[in-house]
């Protein structure tokens, strides 16, 4: 009897991993079923990038699953500072490129994305201030091009580098670039949101990232 009982009870693990088994897999190919996707990932890329063109940074945010800040929102620490990063959050233009491509909860959608790019700016503006520095000491006494120790005036300094950035930015199209991004999403507590990666990061930092 007690034989007979070893020999049920093994044959009832062996069916109880076997039924465990076919669980498993069914779970990996048809878990996901149960969950069906709404809306459209499309419209969340549309949606950040809109509100990101807009200003509207808090909005931006809501469509991300990874980040509450990518510090687009902070202030600029000078004058200049301030006109260079209006310019490049003027300079962004997207377009989607085709459809989204969905799988299950996950999904991607292809954006080429437009933006002031920060080391063509840094370099043309640096092309520009010797010619800047001649106009502005022209006529100038010495001491107010000098200081104590035979350097230029930081004054002086922050006004040629403010002029030249200025002309520079007055035509910003010659300095942008165009990017192709890979926006990947995930559907989650019932919605799409989009998952931040070094390339969106990089185009949204002017190429400095």
């Amino acid at each position: 009897m007690s034989g007979r009982m070893r020999i049920f009870w093994l044959i009832f693990a062996v069916l109880f991993a076997a039924l465990a088994g076919i669980g498993c897999v069914y779970a990996q190919l048809f878990g996901s079923a149960y969950i069906q996707p709404g809306g459209s990932p499309a419209e969340t890329v549309t949606r950040f990038f809109d509100s990101v063109q807009n200003g509207d940074y808090p909005a931006a945010y809501s469509c991300l699953s990874d980040y509450t800040s990518l510090g687009l929102e902070e202030e600029a620490e000078s004058p200049e500072a301030a006109m260079l990063l209006d310019a490049l959050h003027s300079s962004y233009r997207y377009t989607l490129k085709g459809d989204s491509r969905v799988n299950g909860l996950e999904a991607t959608q292809k954006v080429t994305f437009r933006y002031l790019n920060l080391k063509r700016t840094e370099s043309a503006i640096a092309d520009r201030v010797n010619g800047v520095l001649e106009e502005m000491i022209e006529g100038m006494q010495r001491t107010e091009i000098y200081d104590e120790n035979g350097g230029y005036r930081q004054s002086l300094t922050d006004a040629v580098y403010a002029a030249a950035l200025e002309q520079v930015l007055q035509n910003p199209d010659s300095l942008c670039v165009e990017t192709e991004l890979e926006i990947p999403l995930r559907y989650l507590n019932g919605t799409w949101l989009m998952s931040t990666d070094r390339s969106l990061m990089t185009a949204l930092m002017g190429g400095a990232g």
